[in-house]
């Protein structure tokens, strides 16, 4: 069943039909939120506060985008909140299961090494350029829900895009990273490497 679908229910007075949308976003949402605040327990937390206040203000939802852009919207609401109330700024860290290697036996050390190395490039690109390609790539967002959830037009998202791969291109060659283990997937990314823990359900 859709997210929409779902939301219907809910807002019909199904309010059971929440859980879904939890069981389905909370893993990726975590994830996502693991990127910006650095702590699991953070995460979690923050992600039971996003669920709830997403429950709260269900009635706000518009299908004009996604339920899941609207949740990381308010997620990382949530996120930067935490870190004023800590006096911390929001990095994006990707971390190397972002890069795209295969290798067989015999080139698997290597293969961890150049994923690794790949990762700090990635890491040391400018902030906007890291999250675009952590969101489109990791967590397989499209075009309009990063837009959505980096606050800006469609066709900045594109411009991050291109000039966050052209620039890890360039960093990849400069030092001398073999493209053919480390690289950037163009699809198939998984969202998550974990299993997150169970959100509890908002009651109201």
């Amino acid at each position: 069943m859709e997210d929409a679908e779902l939301i219907r229910q809910v807002l019909a007075g199904r309010h059971e039909g929440f859980s879904l949308l939890v069981e389905r976003h909370q893993e990726p949402l975590i994830h996502f939120l693991r990127r910006l605040l650095r702590s699991e327990d953070e995460a979690f937390d923050c992600a039971q506060e996003a669920f709830l206040a997403a429950y709260r203000n269900l009635w706000r939802y518009s299908e004009a985008y996604t339920f899941r852009a609207w949740l990381y919207v308010i997620a990382k609401n949530k996120a930067m909140d935490m870190l004023r109330r800590q006096k911390r700024e929001m990095p994006i860290a990707i971390d190397e299961s972002l890069v795209d290697y295969q290798a067989g036996p015999e080139e698997s050390w290597l293969a961890k090494e150049e994923a690794e190395a790949v990762a700090n490039v990635l890491n040391s690109l400018p902030e906007p350029y890291r999250q675009a390609l952590y969101l489109r790539y990791k967590q397989e967002l499209t075009y309009e829900e990063i837009a959505l959830v980096l606050s800006v037009p469609i066709s900045r998202v594109k411009t991050y895009l291109h000039r966050g791969k052209e620039k890890l291109r360039q960093q990849m060659e400069r030092r001398g990273i073999n493209a053919k283990h480390g690289k950037l997937a163009d699809s198939g990314v998984s969202g998550s490497t974990g299993k997150a823990g169970s959100l509890r359900q908002p009651t109201g």
